[in-house]
C-alpha cells in the first residue's frame, strides 16, 4: 500500500495493476465454480474437457491440449480420470490410426449439462454483483482483452475426416 497526497492509502503499483485485479478476480470465481461442481468428482478443467467434447465433438488429447494450454501429459490423466467416470470414451480415427478421438459418452453428456447449470448459477451471481448489474460492458472489456491477446474459440480438431464438412 502506498500513501497518496491526502493521507489515504491506496494499493501498490503492483496491487492496482489490472493483470494482478484479473487473475485475483479469476481465482475468486475459479473457487466458486470449484466449490460447485465439487461434489461431481472432477475438476474445473476435467468439467471443462467434458463440455467441449459435448459441444465440439470428438478430439484427441493434443486437440485438448492446445485449446486448454496445458500439457499432454495433464489432458492425458484428466482423460483418464473421465473414462474410468464412464464420461468419456475412446474412439480410432478413421483415417490416421495412431489418433485416439475421445468423445463424451450419454453420461458425459448429462454431467456436462449438470456442469452448465451449476456454472449458470455462479455466472448469474458473478453478473448480480456488479455494480448496476451492468455486465455488457464487462463482457465486450473482456472480449476486447481476449481478442488483443490473442485468444480464439476453438472451432475443431486438427485431425479432420477428409470430406467431413462438419469440421
Amino acid at each position: 500500500m502506498t500513501s497518496t497526497a491526502d493521507g489515504a492509502t491506496a494499493p501498490s503499483e503492483w496491487l492496482g495493476a489490472l493483470p494482478y485485479r484479473l487473475w485475483r478476480a479469476n481465482q475468486a470465481v475459479h473457487r466458486r465454480v470449484t466449490d460447485a461442481i465439487e461434489d461431481l468428482g472432477v475438476t474445473v478443467t476435467q468439467m471443462g474437457i467434458t463440455v467441449h467434447l459435448d459441444e465440439l465433438g470428438h478430439m484427441s488429447a493434443s486437440d485438448l491440449a492446445r485449446l486448454f494450454h496445458l500439457t499432454p501429459q495433464s489432458v492425458t490423466t484428466a482423460l483418464g480420470h473421465l473414462e474410468r467416470l464412464g464420461w468419456v470414451r475412446r474412439l480410432p480415427h478413421p483415417v490416421h490410426k495412431r489418433v485416439i478421438w475421445y468423445e463424451a459418452t450419454p453420461e458425459g453428456i448429462e454431467a456436462a449439462a449438470e456442469g452448465r447449470r451449476r456454472v449458470a448459477k455462479v455466472d448469474a451471481d458473478v453478473r448480480a454483483a456488479l455494480p448496476g448489474g451492468d455486465s455488457a460492458a464487462l463482457d465486450a472489456a473482456l472480449a476486447v482483452i481476449t481478442a488483443t491477446f490473442g485468444e480464439t474459440l476453438p472451432v475443431g480438431t486438427m485431425w479432420p475426416v477428409p470430406g467431413d464438412v462438419s469440421r
